[in-house]
């Protein structure tokens, strides 16, 4: 756990530099990577290049898949913080075991809402498949998807209005969650005193609502 909150994370496995495999492919077949919002008008996915820091809604993009190693537990909500850091710390013990390191922020995946038992996978973003089998963890490759991503500033308690943000944002355009929320925590709480400066990047696959 303690390297989780000691170490700078920047979001390097979710927007490498330039055009992805996959939207090589789907420009070359001609595939449509765009997405519909309400007036109708089809808005061309942003660019890995275009991404920001700007609180609120980023924009919508392509992004490509993210080979992680992940633990996947569930506890209810009031027991999470202990959750976490025992997950953490098993990742950062396999992460040891199979001689890598971490690509990237750290960050989870909830699959449910309820707060008697929140299903939930920590994840750390790798590079490469490890040559051996980890103990503790699953490899596993996360699939592409057009994604909302969501800049939240602030406490970690305070996610829940950046949830209410994107659900209204997905509503008003026309659009549908196509599954489960990602969390990233790209500041580094301990050398970020300010909580206000605090950012997690929330990514949120969405599709348009008539193809549900």
């Amino acid at each position: 756990m303690k390297k989780y909150f000691l170490m700078v994370t920047v979001l390097m496995i979710v927007f490498s530099c330039g055009t992805s495999e996959k939207e090589k492919t789907d420009q070359k077949n001609g595939a449509d990577t765009s997405v519909t919002q309400n007036s109708g008008s089809k808005v061309v996915l942003k660019k890995s290049s275009e991404l920001s820091d700007q609180p609120g809604v980023a924009g919508i993009f392509e992004v490509p898949e993210m080979l992680t190693l992940c633990r996947k537990d569930s506890a209810a909500s009031s027991q999470m913080p202990a959750a976490l850091a025992k997950n953490y710390s098993l990742l950062e013990k396999d992460l040891k075991y199979l001689k890598i390191t971490s690509q990237g922020a750290a960050g989870s995946i909830y699959y449910n809402n309820d707060t008697s038992n929140l299903i939930f996978e920590c994840v750390y973003p790798i590079d490469s498949f490890p040559k051996k089998m980890p103990k503790k963890s699953t490899v596993v490759v996360l699939e592409a998807a057009p994604m909302l991503i969501y800049n939240h500033y602030g406490e970690y308690s305070d996610l829940y209005l950046a949830n209410q943000n994107i659900q209204k944002y997905i509503q008003q355009n026309n659009l549908v969650q196509s599954g489960p929320i990602r969390e990233f925590y790209i500041t580094n709480p301990v050398v970020v005193k300010d909580h206000s400066k605090w950012i997690t990047r929330l990514m949120v696959p969405v599709m348009n609502k008539k193809n549900k």
